[in-house]
């Protein structure tokens, strides 16, 4: 009970020392200190009450601005307090550990992650601390300026070397199609859906881009080996499954695919395709983490 009431006082220090940033003239620092305060009151507030009082402080220290943040050695990233994953990154220091940690494990060093919907870069920076300076990480994003703050986190953290870029949106064919940037509120949801992508708000904004299969992704790479696949494109998973055939059958990865219904059918498949899809290549789902579902293989495709 002692320790209970000292963390107690400790709090209140730390969030009269919050309040003080408030009047901090750079909004940076404003900002930073507002999630620094915001990550210890719920890491350490011990009661049941006052848990999310610092969330309710928020608008008092707001407009908040993008901050570069050292989120981890290896990991230093733009993000927007406004952006659902950014936010959730600057508040808790992680993002889906669930399904990162069920990737990990089978992503070795000098080994090759394949990053499908890279946003801002989480999965391929993370990826790209485990394959050291011998692996490869091939980050898959098309939307335009998601594109530019990937890059500049990539540099940010050091991973040039490791880490390629390719500018385009998966598919089972080469065309064009058109991609709907969603509203600031949550990018990750851009899609090539506009159903999907106006879920969260109004569009931000639409334009052509090119697809390519993942498999002629993958071999333009160079790359002799893929350990793990990771499949995030609102949508359009099954789409980019089916442009990833040679990969699946010939490297024999494991796959992370998020698998919502509604976002699915708004594409033309569903979960259930999915999963046919998948068992019929010889893999098996292993874990239900966060939105995602982690196939391992079985048997022979």
């Amino acid at each position: 009970m002692k320790n209970k009431w000292v963390r107690v006082g400790i709090l209140v220090l730390l969030c009269l020392f919050a309040a003080g940033t408030i009047f901090m003239v750079r909004p940076s620092l404003r900002t930073k200190g507002f999630f620094v305060f915001s990550r210890a009151w719920h890491s350490h507030w011990p009661l049941a009450r006052g848990a999310h009082l610092a969330d309710r402080l928020a608008p008092i220290f707001e407009p908040f601005v993008p901050v570069w943040v050292h989120v981890e050695p290896g990991v230093t990233m733009l993000l927007d307090p406004y952006d659902v994953v950014s936010r959730y990154i600057l508040r808790f220091g992680e993002w889906e550990p669930k399904t990162w940690h069920a990737l990990e494990q089978h992503v070795p060093a000098g080994g090759t992650f394949v990053d499908v919907g890279a946003h801002l870069g989480w999965y391929s920076l993370k990826a790209a601390k485990v394959v050291g300076p011998k692996g490869r990480v091939i980050a898959v994003e098309p939307n335009h300026e998601t594109l530019l703050r990937l890059r500049d986190n990539i540099r940010a953290s050091g991973a040039s070397a490791v880490i390629v870029v390719a500018p385009v949106a998966c598919s089972d064919s080469e065309t064009t199609l058109t991609f709907y940037a969603a509203h600031r509120s949550n990018t990750g949801a851009s899609s090539l859906s506009s159903a999907n992508a106006s879920g969260v708000g109004p569009i931000a904004a639409s334009y052509q881009v090119r697809t390519r299969r993942l498999d002629d992704i993958v071999r333009e790479a160079g790359v002799t080996r893929v350990d793990a696949v990771k499949i995030d494109v609102e949508g359009a998973e099954f789409l980019v499954l089916k442009g990833a055939v040679e990969t699946l059958d010939r490297y024999r990865p494991v796959v992370s695919v998020e698998l919502t219904d509604p976002t699915l059918k708004s594409m033309g498949s569903s979960a259930e395709e999915v999963m046919a899809f998948m068992r019929a290549h010889g893999y098996a789902p292993t874990q239900h983490a966060e939105w995602n579902v982690v196939f391992v293989p079985v048997a022979a495709p």
